[in-house]
């Protein structure tokens, strides 16, 4: 097991959920905010991504320019683009190299590991992030996958922008959520 206080290189969370902590149905987006993806693409291009097999099949591609590491529980699971994990253990590892891989070959690099979804992802990975970049989206839904409960105490919360409902897309808005350092 990695000590996440030994632990060097940034993770950080990175969710779009709404007002029931609903991240996903487990085959699609549930929303579609197309400034929402682009600013996912800015934050995470050149960094690896960790997510499981159901995140995996909802895109149903690799997101180019970042490694895809998926993470299932099945031993024989392939799919062209993905890094193929059986342990969360395993995915960080695998992060690690890719990144130092790519500073050896003097290809840019983005020096951090994203949890990237789903439901189980978050709930192996949460306490070695100390950063949440999180999109909350009002949207009535109840059912599905759910991001975990935060103790919102051990949170530094700052909105980042706000947008209002209009014809085509539901209200949202970007948060970062820092920990709080306990001495």
């Amino acid at each position: 097991m990695i000590n996440k206080d030994n632990y060097k290189i940034p993770i950080i969370c990175i969710v779009a959920m709404n007002q029931n902590r609903i991240i996903g149905d487990g085959k699609k987006l549930i929303w579609h905010l197309p400034g929402d993806l682009k600013r996912l693409k800015f934050m995470t291009l050149g960094a690896p991504l960790i997510m499981g097999r159901k995140t995996w099949n909802s895109i149903g591609r690799p997101l180019p320019g970042r490694a895809n590491i998926v993470l299932t529980k099945s031993r024989s699971w392939l799919a062209d683009g993905a890094i193929v994990v059986n342990s969360f253990d395993e995915a960080l590892l695998r992060a690690n190299e890719w990144i130092i891989n790519r500073i050896n070959n003097n290809v840019d690099v983005n020096r951090k590991i994203f949890l990237f979804g789903g439901g189980q992802i978050y709930k192996l990975g949460l306490e070695y992030c100390d950063l949440i970049e999180m999109t909350k989206v009002i949207f009535d839904i109840d059912v599905g996958s759910k991001f975990p409960k935060l103790n919102e105490s051990d949170w530094e919360q700052t909105q980042l922008e706000h947008f209002k409902k209009d014809k085509q897309f539901p209200e949202y808005s970007y948060w970062r959520y820092k920990r709080i350092k306990k001495h």
